[in-house]
């Protein structure tokens, strides 16, 4: 899953055909309309386009989800010669990362490891996930929200082994069912470069993931839980259709 099975929940349930070419691997996608031979059928929009028409988010038991959210608290090591730390994932994605000081300073991302970070800056080694600071952070904590691609065998253990026969079948069948009409969506497929308790206008990106802006249509959505170390979903509420 991707979605947070405990809270997430729609007033309708659809099941719709896939549009030629569109793999799901994820829960918590959002998926827009496509007209084909005469028949509407769902696909994740990549590019994402202003007119893309959003229906519903993906619900689909037969795949393991390949990239998930994870927020954290690290201690920046109080001595100069070791501001390093280790993040407890690998295979970081970038741009999709965000790191917040404890007094509150948003530290700009980079993710070039090599040298010492300027003032406000987090080095971040994203496929070790080790990251570096300056002194000046030295002695603080540091919040991370973060994207990460999972192996299989961290796919299975974070969320549990697919029954085999499930597996496909949204593939082999060309069918996909969704979530639709009005929503409560706890999701991990979101922009987590983001400061998601400041954000209004909500948007779909590319890839059916959630974003705070771009070109793609606005949706009828508000927040209603922002990803924390205790939860490291996006909550929305939607209104599809």
């Amino acid at each position: 899953m991707a979605i947070d099975l405990k809270r997430t929940f729609s007033s309708l349930r659809l099941s719709r055909p896939l549009a030629a070419g569109t793999i799901i691997q994820q829960e918590g996608l959002i998926l827009v309309s496509r007209l084909e031979n005469g028949v509407e059928t769902l696909a994740l929009a990549n590019p994402v386009a202003s007119t893309d028409v959003p229906v519903g988010f993906t619900l689909t038991a037969g795949s393991l989800p390949d990239r998930t959210s994870y927020v954290e608290t690290v201690t920046v090591p109080a001595a100069p010669a070791t501001l390093e730390a280790d993040l407890r994932n690998q295979h970081l994605v970038l741009n999709l990362v965000r790191a917040v000081s404890s007094d509150g300073t948003v530290l700009t991302i980079d993710p070039v490891y090599a040298g010492a970070p300027a003032p406000g800056t987090c080095k971040v080694d994203l496929p070790t996930g080790r990251v570096k600071f300056n002194p000046a952070e030295a002695g603080t904590t540091v919040t991370f929200t973060y994207l990460y691609d999972l192996t299989f065998a961290q796919s299975t253990q974070v969320f549990g082994q697919r029954f085999v026969n499930n597996w496909g079948l949204e593939a082999q069948f060309g069918y996909i069912e969704v979530g639709a009409a009005h929503a409560e969506l706890y999701t991990d497929q979101f922009d987590a470069s983001v400061d998601w308790s400041t954000v209004t206008a909500i948007q779909l990106g590319d890839g059916g993931q959630v974003v705070a802006a771009g070109v793609g249509p606005v949706l009828n959505a508000m927040v209603i839980s922002v990803p924390s170390v205790d939860n490291y979903y996006l909550g929305l509420r939607i209104q599809f259709g």
